[in-house]
């Protein structure tokens, strides 16, 4: 387990399924990423017991270091060692643990072990929308803007650009 003074990366417990389940299935976090689609209790938990299953991939629940409580995810996907990159998302589940302090500390660790653990040397993401909290985000863990594609996501009705960033490992790291 990874430990931050706010929030701990770690595994996913059997009793997170619930927590998840209900994520997976709410229309305002899904909205963010991409289209609606629920998701029934056998293919969630097909998803769940695979988690740890595929080399390509890094799940993380994000926990909130007091008590455990569990926040979020943090997910490392598409992970490439031959070009030794990635990219990341991160998702804080309640609206009331948001702007907190807990996704960015989650980001700086989760970064740390993709250049120390994972031997990375570049991490991207997307961004959906016009999400400019998500951006200030990035930017302040270190990301950088490197485009946006235009009319590439096509959510609630309408299509929206997807901003491209990426952070390159620091040197001496």
């Amino acid at each position: 387990m990874l430990i931050g003074d706010k929030v701990c990366l770690g595994p996913f417990l059997e009793g997170d399924t619930p927590v998840l389940f209900n994520w997976c299935n709410s229309l305002d976090l899904v909205r963010s990423n991409g289209p609606y689609r629920p998701m029934d209790q056998i293919k969630f938990n097909q998803w769940f017991s695979g988690i740890g299953a595929d080399p390509t991939r890094v799940f993380f629940a994000v926990r909130r270091q007091q008590d455990l409580r569990l926040l979020g995810y943090l997910q490392i996907v598409d992970i490439q060692p031959a070009s030794r990159s990635a990219e990341i998302g991160i998702l804080i589940g309640s609206p009331d643990d948001r702007g907190q302090g807990f996704g960015q500390e989650a980001m700086q660790m989760a970064l740390a072990y993709c250049w120390r653990d994972l031997n990375l040397d570049r991490v991207a993401l997307s961004v959906v929308g016009d999400n400019p909290r998500a951006i200030h985000v990035y930017r302040k863990a270190g990301f950088e803007l490197e485009g946006v594609k235009r009319r590439a996501s096509y959510l609630d009705g309408r299509f929206h650009d997807v901003t491209l960033m990426a952070i390159l490992r620091p040197d001496g790291m």
